[in-house]
């Protein structure tokens, strides 16, 4: 199950992981993403975007296991989705 880990503040993304066999792939959802999705004016406060992450959360697990094997063909708007690296 995808965990949201908080905001980074440079990256103005959300940080997120999830489970991938041995491993745990690791990646950012950018606030802008969310935004342009909100019916507010302005940046989203940190419920909203918890609750759009969530009911995303397929479509984000989809594509970050997609970037974490090389795949570089995400369908938008999740190609704006990135991998952390460690």
């Amino acid at each position: 199950m995808m965990e949201i880990h908080g905001i980074d503040l440079l990256a103005d993304a959300y940080r997120v992981s999830l489970p991938d066999g041995d491993r745990t792939i690791r990646g950012l959802v950018p606030e802008s993403l969310v935004q342009e999705w909100s019916a507010e004016a302005g940046r989203p406060v940190h419920e909203d975007v918890y609750k759009w992450i969530a009911r995303h959360r397929p479509q984000i697990e989809k594509a970050l296991k997609a970037l974490s094997r090389g795949d570089t063909k995400i369908r938008a708007p999740y190609d704006r989705l990135s991998l952390v690296e460690e």
